[in-house]
This record gives structure tokens, sequence and C-alpha cells, in this order.
């Protein structure tokens, strides 16, 4: 059986898109699918992600150094690239 993470915080979710507290796919630009944990889900909802980066930033510092961490690994990506731009801000 193989494994995807959340595409915000790296969490493991299962083939099937659940990991033990249950996960989804939210839906990206151009229509595409992506692997998503359900604690950053219902954080995310439909908020933009620029919005809710920034949300983190202030009043999930948790949730937050998590996704910075491991965005820290990652070389480019539209989400990479954001976290990374975000983080930056004052």
């Amino acid at each position: 059986m193989g494994y995807a993470t959340c595409v915000y915080c790296g969490r493991y979710l299962s083939a099937a898109g659940t990991d033990p507290k249950g996960s989804s796919t939210a839906g990206a630009e151009r229509g595409k699918k992506l692997p998503v944990c359900l604690d950053c889900r219902r954080s995310k909802r439909d908020r933009p992600l620029t919005l809710w980066l920034r949300m983190l930033k202030k009043k999930d510092r948790m949730r937050w150094e998590r996704i910075v961490k491991y965005h820290s690994r990652k070389m480019g990506g539209q989400i990479t690239l954001e976290v990374k731009r975000v983080e930056r801000e004052r």
C-alpha cells in the first residue's frame, strides 16, 4: 500500500487518503486534487493560501512551524514558494 503526504504539513496519509484523524483532498488551481490532512483542511477551509498562512503565522504557531519545517526541505512548487515568502514577511 502506498502513502502520500499532506501538501501543507507533510503528515503521512494512506493510499486511501486517511490518517488517524482522517483526511481529504483539496482542490487546487487548475482543478487538481491534492492530498490534505483533516487538520489542515479544517483550518484552511476555503481561505486563499496566503491569507491562511499569514493567519497561522500569527495564531497557530505549532501548525505554522510544522508547515515551515516541512517546506524548508523542498525546493519549489507553488505552496513551498508561498510558505517561504510568508515566512520572510514581518
